[in-house]
């Protein structure tokens, strides 16, 4: 699984590691980000009930992995981490009551064999954000840009949350290019021995 916050490299990485070892790329379900966007759930849900829906959706997402398991490997760009991190990160809960109210659906997810964290400076997130930005942002992206503190606390969710479902590797792509992340996710998740 690829995780981090905006402007790390996410999907950059996911997409190198996809084609190395021939796997298939999943996020969550076209279908769930249909729904998100009609019900504008990252705006108009209150913090609980947008928590249910992730559960729900991560559920359904680790379903769908696993049934792709038996035929081939499987990269996740982002997984139930990245809601759960967001949402503290947002304040709009606190990590204890996030871990209380999401352990009972941890058992219904397939564990990642490990866990890239990618991070990056402040600086290099939002360069990197600016610099793909199409006419209009997506709310996490603008809170990146909005605030240093953010970015941060939600760096700091991801890692924890990530924690909770299995190893977790971090890598730092501050100053390295999409080619050299890739070469530097291949090796440190022990794929390029």
């Amino acid at each position: 699984m690829i995780t981090g916050c905006n402007g790390v490299g996410k999907t950059s990485v996911a997409q190198v590691l996809c084609e190395r070892l021939d796997a298939r790329l999943f996020h969550y379900p076209p279908e769930f980000i249909d729904f998100r966007s009609r019900a504008s759930l990252d705006t108009a849900v209150a913090p609980l009930a947008r928590l249910l829906y992730y559960l729900g959706a991560s559920v359904h997402l680790s379903d769908l992995v696993g049934q792709q398991l038996a035929q081939s490997h499987v990269i996740c760009d982002r997984y139930h981490e990245s809601p759960a991190s967001l949402l503290v990160a947002e304040s709009a809960l606190e990590e204890d009551d996030m871990d209380g109210l999401c352990a009972p659906f941890l058992d219904h997810l397939r564990v990642p064999d490990t866990t890239l964290l990618l991070t990056a400076s402040y600086q290099t997130a939002c360069a990197r954000i600016r610099a793909r930005l199409p006419a209009r942002a997506t709310r996490a992206e603008r809170l990146v840009l909005d605030s240093e503190e953010f970015f941060l606390r939600r760096q700091d969710a991801l890692r924890s949350q990530a924690a909770r479902l299995g190893p977790v590797r971090e890598l730092d792509t501050t100053d390295l290019s999409v080619a050299a992340m890739g070469e530097a996710a291949w090796a440190l998740v022990g794929l390029g021995r």
